[in-house]
């Protein structure tokens, strides 16, 4: 399940292999000591890394620090959180002018990686993210685009005559592959909603403002305003669902907001004439552990 303070400590997580023994059933560790392992060994792994990277392929520290933002955000450690995602600007903070960039068929440049990528990563193993599989996306979700924003047009393709379901295609990967890589504009997502959980609308803003502005067409853009906190977060997390579309997050998004009743939603599908809904904190949230662990694992299996 969602990381949860009160009960990470108590609920199953996966099994923490340490030892080369096949023979141990190390059984489920909690959600808890799960995450410590994570962090920790990502904390080792910092400081044996460059920089810069050879290759966007290959670990860096920017990386690891764009890592530890996004999973202490997952966690609900927004100061943690905060702390790891300046790290990570401090070390690289570019971002891609949208205006530069080819348009509809990717964000990307031909045969080549963006400037504001960190890690380049795909989700090849997914065959429903797959370049030969349509990624049609909301009306709703893509009305909410303003005309001067440049991601309506290169981050969708409208088909003719089906103009009610826009087409996913602004994959960070040239080859248009679905991108869940760890990139600058997500970093200064995490920055501006931890700013807005502390409080510091302003703040928040200013780092929501630098990353949109090189979104929209040169010279449209107003810097966006908060009333509060309150208001600056609902805007910031907002732009995270418009920004971060189809790169594996908002799975993991959803989890974290429905411990939250202000921010929790209940999904709802209507397929060949029947209606499914998914309520937050809902038992399917965690999905059910493969058979074949729980038989020869000894595995306890998600409820369901």
């Amino acid at each position: 399940m969602p990381y949860d303070i009160t009960q990470a400590a108590s609920q199953p997580g996966i099994p923490l292999r340490l030892s080369s023994d096949l023979n141990t059933h190390p059984g489920r560790s909690s959600i808890a000591d799960c995450y410590a392992r994570v962090i920790a060994d990502l904390q080792a792994a910092l400081p044996a890394l460059p920089v810069t990277p050879v290759y966007k392929t290959a670990p860096s520290q920017p990386a690891v620090n764009a890592l530890l933002a996004r999973i202490s955000l997952a966690m609900g450690g927004y100061p943690a959180a905060l702390d790891y995602a300046n790290a990570c600007l401090a070390q690289y903070a570019t971002l891609s002018d949208y205006n530069t960039l080819n348009k509809p068929t990717t964000t990307g440049i031909h045969n080549t990686y963006l400037s504001e990528d960190i890690f380049h990563a795909n989700m090849v193993g997914h065959v429903v993210y797959s370049v030969r599989r349509d990624s049609y996306i909301g009306p709703d979700l893509y009305n909410s685009y303003d005309a001067n924003d440049l991601r309506k047009t290169k981050f969708f393709a409208i088909l003719d005559g089906l103009s009610q379901y826009p087409r996913f295609v602004g994959s960070y990967d040239y080859k248009g592959l679905k991108y869940d890589g760890l990139a600058v504009d997500e970093v200064y997502l995490v920055k501006a909603e931890c700013l807005a959980r502390a409080g510091d609308a302003e703040g928040a803003m200013a780092a929501l403002n630098a990353l949109l502005v090189t979104r929209w067409k040169t010279g449209t853009f107003i810097p966006y305003t908060a009333a509060n906190a309150g208001d600056a977060l609902l805007q910031v997390l907002k732009e995270r669902q418009k920004e971060l579309l189809l790169r594996g997050l908002r799975w993991t998004d959803l989890r974290r907001l429905n411990l939250d009743s202000r921010l929790a939603v209940t999904l709802r599908r209507t397929v060949g004439g029947a209606d499914y809904h998914l309520p937050p904190n809902d038992p399917k949230y965690a999905f059910p552990i493969p058979d074949i662990e729980v038989q020869l694992g000894g595995l306890t299996q998600n409820p369901r």
